[in-house]
């Protein structure tokens, strides 16, 4: 569960919810000089179901006593984070073994800084126990790519062409979970365009402000020029983003439970949750006006 506190009430999304918008980014991604990725289906099915895991536990609302509100998903302990993400893995290799294969990448890519820099921990490591099974995690994750690999490369492209190209899409991925998060949370506000910031080390806490992020770096295709995008909110509901990458402007609503900004137990959370509709906040995403 994402938790979101605006405007005098705390907004709950769930994960498999923001899976969904980043989903719908990885469908529309491949505008100007940004190849869209290719196979599309597996790669869009990754970007949807990449917290599918997760969909029991927002369901079962759990809950932050010290805080007195549903828990925060970077606030989860590693206990139910592993099962959890394990869970989720093996659905979507159910469905599509490449899916799944990208899936597992981010699961494990999580306990190593997605995977961007040697021996890189995770936000979700407290004591150097967790450390220990986040890194058993992370080897049991990499021997099970050996099979999966073999299984999903093809002749049709040489072995190095295809580590390139799954790479790229992990790191496509990076990208539409973390541009996700941020039109799950970033407040409807226009943000100035500096400074502009690192998106991601924001979503530990449950307060955000409108302010020009800075997405991670990706190719324009496997293997290609690396860019970075910038994100920001430039008038009231429109985000832009910036080189544009996508193939033409478009909405995304995003659905949210609610829940007025006070104390709360468990029971009450879930009685009134039960009886109020979701709310639906709509963006236009949309290149820089020139």
């Amino acid at each position: 569960m994402i938790v979101n506190r605006t405007g005098g009430d705390i907004e709950l999304i769930h994960q498999v919810e923001h899976g969904r918008i980043a989903g719908e980014l990885a469908e529309r991604w491949g505008g100007g000089v940004f190849a869209a990725p290719s196979p599309v289906p597996a790669v869009a099915l990754a970007a949807a179901k990449h917290d599918e895991g997760w969909r029991s536990f927002d369901g079962a609302l759990l809950f932050d006593e010290l805080e007195r509100r549903p828990l925060h998903f970077l606030d989860i302990d590693i206990d139910r984070h592993i099962p959890l993400y394990a869970a989720g893995v093996e659905k979507v290799s159910m469905l599509d073994a490449y899916a799944g294969l990208l899936v597992g990448m981010h699961w494990s890519g999580i306990y190593r800084g997605r995977w961007q820099r040697p021996r890189a921990g995770s936000r979700l490591e407290r004591t150097p126990e967790d450390r220990a099974r986040q890194a058993a995690v992370v080897r049991a994750e990499e021997e099970r790519w050996i099979g999966v690999r073999e299984e999903v490369w093809t002749e049709q492209e040489p072995r190095a062409l295809f580590e390139t190209r799954l790479w790229h899409h992990f790191e496509l991925l990076q990208v539409w979970d973390l541009l996700s998060l941020f039109l799950c949370v970033v407040p409807d506000e226009p943000a100035p365009r500096e400074p502009v910031v690192p998106w991601g080390p924001q979503l530990t806490g449950v307060d955000h402000r409108s302010e020009s992020v800075r997405l991670p770096a990706v190719g324009l295709g496997p293997g290609g020029e690396r860019r970075q995008l910038v994100a920001r909110v430039d008038a009231p509901g429109v985000v832009v983003v910036d080189p544009f990458p996508f193939l033409a402007s478009f909405d995304v609503h995003v659905e949210a439970q609610v829940l007025p900004d006070r104390g709360w137990t468990r029971g009450e959370a879930v009685a009134h949750l039960a009886r109020q509709p979701m709310r639906t906040k709509t963006w236009r995403v949309a290149p820089v006006p020139r």
